[in-house]
């Protein structure tokens, strides 16, 4: 059976369109994929320009298509293409517009609409270039980072609360220069997390208000580069002063507990292995985890997560049953959160290989 995969929107909402072209349009085009043909229909304001930076096999003409049909209806366009090459059935991915599949459906030819958030399961595994522009999305991503500890440490402690240039450091004050020093590199993290104290307990707290010495500081800035698209993910915690004993105690552990996770990551292995493994260490370790409680404490999250044109792709390293494979990008990112102590969390970005893994962070 020919098997045409159809998209019809723009990059901005379809992750699959930009991986597939690496060619970003503002407005909804249409592309399809024969026997790994890729096609893009523009119209002329991008068609030059898809010729030329578009990975296509074909740009063709959507003036010249309609001019020949008698028609600039998106469905009567789609029609003629079905028919031109034939096409026996249709996959569509889930955000296909509805009202398109429903007429589509009127010509008796098979749909196979995904069931997944990504269309093209082939973004798990990233080729060479992928990695490189990770790596690049990666060290920018350092360099700021690094900003925003010096910052901290030069910071002064006054009456229990740090002061940067004579102004209370507050976690919005971090955020806003965090974004600002991301914006000068090219790249974007609207929800960049500087949560301290109390806040660091909640692992997904973006942090408010004053910023106090001998108390966690949890960042975890995960941007991506406005140009290729590809993110980055990685998470430091820090502490101003003096830090209680258990809370250096749990700073160790959870850095034990990373450098374990990763040691871990071989392509076949499967993700809970990783993730038991860091989570029976805590237990061992004296840090125990309950669900129980009003707030949840200890290891109260997955151990990571897949990257690439989304923060979140699959597979998810967590106790569940996904398989690593080769050149999947992931996360190893765990935490330990108390109420009463605040929370730890350290995330490196890696490269799952056959032989083991990669660490494409390179951050102290």
């Amino acid at each position: 059976m020919k098997r045409m995969k159809l998209i019809l929107d723009d990059t901005k909402n379809s992750l699959d369109l930009l991986y597939k072209t690496n060619f970003k349009v503002p407005d909804p085009v249409i592309f399809f994929e024969i026997r790994n043909k890729k096609y893009l229909v523009l119209n002329d304001l991008e068609f030059e320009r898809g010729i030329k930076q578009a990975t296509v096999d074909h740009v063709l003409s959507l003036r010249s298509i309609s001019s020949s049909i008698k028609s600039n209806d998106t469905i009567d366009i789609i029609k003629f293409l079905l028919n031109k090459y034939k096409i026996e059935e249709v996959e569509v991915p889930y955000t296909f517009p509805s009202f398109i599949f429903n007429e589509l459906k009127k010509l008796n030819i098979p749909l196979f609409p995904s069931s997944s958030p990504i269309f093209y399961s082939s973004r798990q595994i990233k080729e060479d270039k992928e990695v490189r522009l990770i790596s690049k999305t990666m060290k920018s991503t350092e360099k700021v980072m690094k900003l925003i500890i010096d910052r901290i440490k030069s910071s002064k402690a006054k009456n229990k609360y740090l002061f940067y240039g004579g102004k209370i450091l507050t976690s919005e004050s971090l955020r806003s220069y965090c974004k600002k020093e991301l914006a000068a590199l090219g790249l974007e993290c609207p929800d960049c997390i500087i949560a301290s104290g109390k806040h660091s307990a909640l692992p997904h707290h973006e942090g408010t208000g004053p910023i106090k010495e001998c108390q966690p500081i949890v960042m975890d800035i995960f941007p991506r580069d406005l140009e290729n698209g590809y993110y980055a993910d990685i998470t430091r915690t820090v502490c101003k002063g003096r830090a209680p004993e258990k809370l250096k105690t749990m700073f160790n552990t959870v850095l034990k507990g990373q450098k374990l996770g990763i040691s871990l990551v071989k392509a076949r292995i499967k993700s809970k292995t990783v993730h038991n493994r860091i989570f029976n260490f805590f237990e061992e370790s004296g840090f125990h985890t309950n669900f129980e409680k009003k707030q949840p404490e200890g290891f109260i999250h997955s151990t990571g997560h897949g990257l690439g044109l989304e923060i979140h792709e699959a597979p998810r390293v967590s106790s569940g049953e996904d398989l690593l494979r080769d050149h999947q990008v992931i996360t190893v990112e765990p935490g330990l959160y108390y109420p009463r102590l605040g929370g730890i969390r350290i995330e490196d970005t890696i490269l799952v290989t056959k032989q083991g893994y990669k660490n494409l962070t390179n951050f102290p």
